[in-house]
């Protein structure tokens, strides 16, 4: 089910107030008319210095990517064809859009941001959202985009559409913020969770699969607010070589990319098998030998890889994947990973891949049904928007959705959920498997504060 209005998203963490939103266009009686105004910059452009307090979107890696403001049009969907409901109402307003893109660049023209929900039956509800203005700089290519919403009886932008203006009006300098004391009350004490990892193990040793993802999560209560821009430039500068990304109540650096397709061809990073490191330090030479050698992470790894290539065998015309993994080190983390490339159908978008996609058995497990079944049983919360797509897509369908991980939902001013989790295989160590799930929560962690002495 879907419905579609241009609505501002509420803030979360920030105290602060969104941008006003046009007139609204209810349900699916009338798809509003947007017109799209890409201007090219001269300027060099910093783009994580210049995350406004009332940003609404934001997708970076490598100093680069997109921020937007404001919302001219939004849709939220729900329920197990929330990824197609979307899609065909993003597929309308495009066609409906009057697009003038002096750029043509990848991300600009009309783009919208998305954030879904991991379960069909999450009362989360699913969001793709256009907003009123994107600030992007994507391949060294610094450009804005003005979004108007078109009065659909005088054809006139309506009065509350953004107007063009200098790009540093609409997009000030990051907000700074000192850190505050965090105090962390995870859901399971160390031997709860651990507990829990042995009876997924039981359910594996029982065949009911063979592979189960569990999760934690955490409430993190924050002494004083802190502006979301401000951790999305802690998260950009800590970790650039992820995905940063925010939209609705998701925020987080990710190092899973979903579906990233362009022009027919599609690229899926794969990661599954994980070693927790100090920080700032690596695995010596012969522990990482070891661990690409490990037989438990093998297997993981291959259960995960399959879940991507059988999935998308009808929406490619071929699809390889890399020989043999590597291992991607990140701060706290190394991890084995493997690139699968392909070249899709005529037709075929982004969102249709990341739709099929999810959830893969990097976040859920082997059998799929089998997996998710254990993981509602296990888990005491839903997971809302923790481990499903995160991304954007373009007029034409191209775009990039990763995997909502090392990620927090905002809930109120001051306080966030974390939630961070691991594969489980035959052979798994309930104490190590806990150990990892705390490391891949640090990077949030560490971008909202510090804990309470």
């Amino acid at each position: 089910m879907s419905t579609s209005e241009p609505v501002p998203d509420p803030s979360a963490v920030a105290a602060h107030s969104a941008p006003d939103a046009p007139r609204a266009h209810a349900g699916s009686a009338a798809t509003p008319a947007l017109r799209v105004r890409t201007l090219r910059l001269e300027d060099e452009i910093d783009l994580p210095a210049h995350l406004p307090r009332d940003l609404t979107a934001a997708w970076l890696r490598h100093g680069q990517g997109m921020v937007g403001i404001g919302t001219a049009w939004t849709c939220t969907t729900s329920g197990p064809d929330r990824f197609e409901d979307a899609s065909a109402r993003f597929r309308e307003l495009a066609a409906a859009a009057r697009i003038d893109d002096e750029v043509g660049t990848r991300g600009s023209g009309l783009i919208a941001f998305g954030s879904f929900s991991y379960s069909a039956s999450s009362p989360r509800p699913s969001t793709l959202l256009v907003p009123r203005a994107i600030l992007g700089v994507l391949d060294n290519d610094p450009f804005l985009t003005l979004v108007d919403v078109l009065d659909e009886q005088e054809d006139a932008p309506d009065a509350a559409g953004a107007a063009p203006t200098d790009w540093r009006d609409l997009f000030p300098s990051t907000p700074r913020a000192e850190r505050t004391r965090v105090q962390i009350d995870p859901d399971h004490t160390p031997d709860e969770y651990q507990e829990l990892v042995r009876r997924a193990l039981g359910m594996i040793e029982e065949g009911r699969a063979q592979k189960i993802v569990l999760s934690e999560s955490s409430t993190v209560h924050l002494e004083q607010a802190q502006p979301v821009a401000t951790l999305l430039s802690r998260l950009a500068e800590s970790y650039p070589t992820t995905w940063v990304y925010h939209l609705s109540d998701v925020i987080g650096a990710t190092p899973e990319m979903l579906a990233d397709t362009e022009h027919g061809r599609l690229f899926s990073r794969v990661l599954a098998g994980s070693r927790p490191v100090a920080e700032g330090s690596e695995l010596a030479e012969q522990d990482r030998r070891a661990f690409r050698s490990d037989a438990k992470e093998l297997a993981e790894h291959a259960f995960a890889i399959d879940s991507v290539t059988s999935r998308l065998a009808d929406l490619t015309t071929e699809i390889t994947a890399s020989a043999e993994p590597f291992v991607l080190r990140l701060p706290g983390l190394e991890h084995l990973a493997s690139d699968v490339a392909g070249e899709l159908r005529e037709g075929v978008t982004s969102l249709d891949v990341a739709g099929r996609l999810h959830p893969s058995a990097a976040v859920s497990g082997t059998p799929r049904e089998a997996a998710d079944a254990a993981i509602a049983e296990l888990e005491v919360r839903d997971r809302g928007g923790y481990a499903s797509p995160v991304g954007w897509m373009d007029a034409e369908g191209d775009g990039q959705w990763a995997i909502a991980l090392r990620m927090a939902h905002l809930e109120t001013p001051t306080r966030v959920r974390v939630q961070s989790g691991g594969g489980l295989v035959a052979g798994s160590d309930p104490v190590l498997e806990h150990a990892e799930a705390l490391a891949k929560s640090r990077p949030v962690l560490r971008a909202i504060g510090r804990p309470e002495d």
